[in-house]
């Protein structure tokens, strides 16, 4: 029974990392250590917060605490942040699912079993991601923020405190997840559960995404009467005021102890409650229920299919590729949601520029914040396969006809990544500013919209979603480093730019002129590298382990 229980245990667990993205060949274990080492490296900026205690050790206490209560709260909010997009990732593996079921279900095994292996695995889930966003911070801050006179007992309860009130706060982010959907679970249908799902897991992601913003700058709201009720409503200021409490001192919030103990007990007694009675029942609504939902075309759906056939994608191989595209990313709740955690960044980094400045330039940067990261999305979701053993439909006939099914995908990433954002925002513009410097703002950034689709799509000759996935081959340092660049070159050195430009009207004339030459030649070089010849990628290839230097080819010496 013991072999039988760690043979469940081990299977749970590895269903958390099993989220049919990764192709048989992908390396999983070097992919999760990336990922546990990019959780743990925002701990090392306890070394950057150094300076900053040096400076308060000199200062009475009371001071040097209150000082302290922004780095506290960014700990606490990263740790529930981090638990929070883990858990919401992975939303379909905190109950058992149907395929579970109809492996196990007929096997000699109990359903207590079943039910125990799978509390374990959730907790263990729980302490891997506690513990690698939260060991460098638990061992380093303590030390960091000591004053002169603390002593070595001092230190090590300063850490114990950090570690439970942070795993407090990590728990009651997890079991507030498992709790809503064990109570989604009860209260609706297989089918209405699904669909409900979705929505409940991207305003998920936008909620967790604008915690973390806030607890960048949380300085103003912690030191000032203004809207400090609100903070009352903020989950990681409870924790915040848990942490003073137990460190004995003055709490940023009265009552704020209090409500994390009563919420967090809530949470945990909500999803216990939550698995004790659905869990039988969620056994047999998920082996009786189709797991197929049926997709009917709504009216104005139609007449827009219908207008884009006629006008804007008339060749049936951009058709194809088109709508192969656009529909795989509206009805895939796994792209749609990777797609709404990039969307949620470039939101909550507008909400933060608008917060901080008022400005006209940053106003001018908000679609092009908002289309960088909605475009950079749809280029990475391309990349996941959606269902790899269909793609045999693709290439039956990829010997003709690359060029226009790469053309229904830009296409897609237009229609879908830079025209709802532009039509929704030019109303905006015209009642700030007028017609003429509203249609100038538009017309620069649509221009530099399709740049950018050209270089996201520069070697990217795939069919979006049906090539498989590798994860661990590129350097990610180097590949963030780049990627954050590009980010502020594109959306604030270009809105810095536009507003220059928009001071004459001369500029604004070379300005036309320039755009139609760059746009020209985008599509001219890419038209020649497409003439060269290019084969469509179906099974993405490892790194070859022992590379060549090709010295005995012609040409070489």
């Amino acid at each position: 029974m013991r072999d039988l229980f760690v043979v469940l245990l081990r299977h749970f667990f590895g269903r958390f990392f099993d989220n049919e993205l990764v192709s048989g060949e992908g390396d999983t274990v070097a992919s999760f250590a990336k990922i546990i080492g990019a959780i743990a490296a925002p701990g090392l900026v306890c070394f950057w917060l150094m300076p900053k205690y040096s400076v308060l050790a000199y200062e009475p206490p009371a001071v040097a605490e209150a000082a302290s209560f922004p780095d506290k709260l960014l700990f606490l909010t990263f740790s529930m942040a981090i638990m929070g997009f883990v858990t919401v990732l992975e939303w379909d593996a905190l109950f058992p699912d149907r395929r579970d079921f109809t492996i196990l279900i007929p096997l000699p095994i109990r359903l207590e079993s079943i039910f125990s292996a799978k509390i374990v695995s959730l907790c263990a889930f729980v302490l891997v991601f506690f513990v690698a966003a939260n060991a460098f911070s638990t061992f380093l801050y303590p030390f960091i923020s000591m004053r002169g006179s603390s002593t070595f007992l001092g230190v090590m309860y300063r850490m114990f405190v950090h570690a439970e009130v942070t795993l407090a706060g990590t728990c009651f982010v997890f079991f507030f997840f498992v709790g809503l959907q064990g109570l989604l679970i009860n209260v609706l249908s297989f089918r209405a559960f699904k669909r409900v799902s979705t929505y409940v897991q991207l305003i998920a992601v936008f909620a967790l995404l604008m915690m973390l913003l806030l607890s960048f700058d949380p300085g103003s709201l912690l030191h000032s009467g203004k809207h400090r009720d609100l903070l009352y409503y903020f989950p990681p200021m409870w924790f915040l005021g848990l942490y003073e409490t137990l460190l004995h001192e003055r709490e940023p919030l009265s009552g704020a102890a209090a409500i994390a103990m009563r919420a967090l007990w809530l949470v945990i007694g909500a999803s216990v409650v939550a698995y004790l009675l659905c869990y039988q029942r969620h056994v047999k609504r998920s082996l009786e229920s189709e797991d197929i939902l049926d997709v009917v075309p709504a009216w104005i759906s139609t007449r827009l299919c219908a207008f884009a056939d006629r006008f804007v994608i008339r060749n049936p191989l951009e058709q194809a590729s088109f709508y192969f595209t656009s529909k795989t990313i509206v009805r895939s709740r796994k792209h749609w949601l990777y797609l709404a955690a990039y969307a949620g960044v470039g939101f909550a980094l507008v909400v933060q520029g608008l917060i901080g400045s008022s400005s006209k330039l940053s106003l001018l940067s908000v679609p092009l914040i908002l289309s960088f990261f909605l475009l950079s999305g749809m280029r990475f979701v391309f990349t996941l396969p959606a269902e790899l053993r269909a793609n045999w439909v693709f290439q039956l006939s990829e010997a003709d006809g690359r060029r226009e099914c790469l053309s229904g995908v830009r296409k897609a990433m237009f229609l879908f990544g830079v025209l709802p954002i532009f039509a929704s925002l030019l109303p905006v513009y015209i009642f700030l500013w007028g017609w003429a410097a509203a249609f100038f703002h538009t017309f620069f950034d649509v221009t530099l919209s399709l740049l950018l689709i050209e270089l996201l799509l520069l070697k990217f000759h795939k069919i979006p979603f049906t090539c498989s996935y590798l994860p661990g081959k590129a350097n990610i340092t180097a590949l963030w480093f780049v990627y954050w660049l590009g980010f502020a070159t594109y959306a604030y050195s270009m809105a810095s730019l536009e507003a220059w430009i928009l001071q004459s009207g001369l500029r604004m004339g070379c300005f036309y002129f320039l755009c139609v030459v760059e746009v020209a030649s985008a599509v001219y070089y890419r038209n020649r590298r497409q003439d060269e010849g290019f084969t469509l990628v179906f099974e993405d290839e490892r790194e070859p382990v022992v590379r060549t230097l090709d010295l005995s080819a012609p040409g070489t010496w």
